[in-house]
C-alpha cells in the first residue's frame, strides 16, 4: 500500500477520494469489496503486523465492519501521536521524534473542514467548530463518523478549546467542556448527549488564558500564566449538566521561590499514571522574541485533601512521554516504539506562542526541535482556524 495518494486538491492523509464512496448499509461496506470480508482474522493480523504506517492501518480498518473488528486486539503496536493542524491537516510523529510534513486529511464534505477549527481531541475523535457561532461537531479521524452538537448560537461567539470527559462512544458518560469567547467575554460551556443546547456558565474567575481538564469526575481549570487552580463539581438538573462547588488554590505560593521568581512562565495540566500533573515552563526575561528557555518543572498535584493542595516534584516518567498542546495533553507509552525515548515532553504550538514547539528531556534538561520543517500553518489567514491539537489514535 502507498502511504499517501496525492490529488489535484493537494496531499491527503489516506486515499479516500474527495467524493466519498457510496455506502450500502449501516456498516459502511462497499459491495465491490465484500468478498474480502471473509479473510480470516489471524491472516489479517499477520498483515497488520507488517504495517507500521498509521495511514495504512487506518485504511485496513475502514474496509468493512469485519476487518474493523478483526483489527482490534491483534497486538499491533499503537500508532504514534499526530498533530492536527488548521484545515484538518495531519503531521505524523516519526520514530526519530520529529514531525513529518503535513498531509491533508479527508473529512466528510458536509463539515466544511476548510472553515472549521479543531479545538480538542479524545482518542481518535476530534472536536471541531465552525466560525462565528457555527456548527459544533465530533468526527472520528479514521472512520469519519460524525456526531453533531448544538451550535453556539450567536455570530459573536467562538469556541477556543474543548475537553472531553470520555470517548464519545461511551454515550452519556461523555461530557464536553468548552472554553468560549462570547460578546468579548470568556465563558465555559457544557454539553452532554441528550442536551438540546449548551449550558453556558458565567464566572468572574474565567480568564482568557486557561487550561481545562477532567480528572476523577471533576473539572479543573488552570490559569496559564499566573498559576491558580480551580476545581468544579459536576452536577445535573432538569436542564442537563452544570458546575458547582468551586474551590481555588494559588499554586504560585507553593512553588519553589528560587525557580519561580523573576521568570515568565506557562502552565498546563496532564493526567499521567493516575495522577494529575502540573507542567510549568519557566522562561528568562520577558517578550517572546528576546527570552530563552530556562527550565521545565513537573509536579504531581495531591488533590485528596479538601483543605490544601500539595505538590510533589516528578523527575521521571519511566518509559512514557508526555504531549502538551493547545487542545490538552496526554501521556504516551514511548517504550512500545523503536527510536522513541521515554522521559520526554513534547510541547506543541499553542494559541499564545505558535512558534514555541520543542521537546524537553527530563533526564538532562536539554531541549530540541520537533518541527522540521515547520508544519504549523500559522499564517495570518489561518490563525482564526485554531492552532495544532495532538491526536492519540488507538488500535
Amino acid at each position: 500500500m502507498n502511504s499517501v495518494t496525492e490529488t489535484a486538491g493537494g496531499e491527503v492523509f489516506d486515499e479516500m477520494p474527495q467524493e466519498k464512496k457510496a455506502r450500502t448499509d449501516a456498516g459502511g461496506e462497499d459491495p465491490r469489496g465484500s468478498s474480502w470480508a471473509g479473510l480470516q482474522p489471524d491472516a489479517l493480523g499477520v498483515v497488520l503486523s507488517f504495517l507500521t504506517c498509521l495511514a495504512d492501518r487506518a485504511r485496513v480498518r475502514s474496509v468493512c465492519r469485519q476487518w474493523r473488528a478483526a483489527a482490534r486486539g491483534r497486538g499491533v503496536v499503537p500508532p504514534l501521536p499526530l498533530l492536527v493542524l488548521p484545515r484538518f491537516r495531519f503531521a505524523g510523529l516519526t520514530p526519530g521524534g520529529v514531525l513529518a510534513p503535513a498531509r491533508r486529511a479527508w473529512m466528510p464534505p458536509e463539515l466544511d473542514a476548510d472553515n472549521a477549527c479543531c479545538v480538542g481531541s479524545s482518542d481518535a475523535w476530534l472536536m471541531g467548530a465552525g466560525q462565528a457561532g457555527g456548527e459544533c461537531f465530533l468526527v472520528h479521524a479514521f472512520s469519519h463518523e460524525v456526531r453533531r452538537l448544538p451550535p453556539l448560537g450567536t455570530s459573536d461567539c467562538s469556541l477556543r478549546k474543548a475537553v472531553l470527559s470520555a470517548s464519545p462512544e461511551s454515550g452519556p458518560n461523555c461530557i464536553v467542556a468548552a472554553f468560549i469567547i462570547r460578546w468579548s467575554k470568556p465563558e465555559l460551556a457544557l454539553w452532554r448527549s441528550g442536551m438540546k443546547s449548551w449550558r453556558v456558565c458565567h464566572h468572574a474567575l474565567f480568564a482568557g488564558h486557561i487550561d481545562i481538564a477532567f480528572y476523577q469526575g471533576k473539572l479543573y481549570m488552570l490559569w496559564r500564566f499566573t498559576p491558580c487552580l480551580f476545581t468544579f463539581e459536576i452536577t445535573e438538573d432538569e436542564r442537563g449538566v452544570a458546575i458547582s462547588r468551586m474551590k481555588d488554590c494559588m499554586i504560585e505560593k507553593l512553588l519553589p521561590s528560587a525557580v519561580g521568581s523573576n521568570h515568565e512562565l506557562s502552565c498546563n495540566m496532564v493526567e499521567w499514571s493516575g495522577r494529575l500533573l502540573l507542567i510549568i515552563r519557566y522562561y528568562g526575561g520577558y517578550g517572546y522574541q528576546a527570552r530563552h528557555r530556562v527550565k521545565v518543572k513537573v509536579f504531581a498535584m495531591d488533590l485528596s485533601t479538601r483543605t490544601e493542595l500539595r505538590l510533589t516534584e516528578i523527575h521521571s516518567f519511566g518509559s512514557d512521554c508526555i504531549f502538551v498542546g493547545s487542545g490538552g495533553g496526554k501521556s504516551f507509552p514511548a517504550g512500545q516504539h523503536d527510536g522513541v525515548e521515554g522521559d520526554l515532553i513534547y510541547f506543541g504550538p499553542d494559541h499564545y506562542n505558535p512558534h514555541d514547539a520543542f521537546v524537553y528531556s527530563m533526564r538532562d534538561g536539554r531541549t530540541g526541535p520537533i518541527v522540521r520543517p515547520s508544519p504549523c500553518g500559522t499564517r495570518a489567514s489561518e490563525r482564526n482556524l485554531g492552532f495544532p491539537v495532538w491526536l492519540f489514535p488507538s488500535e
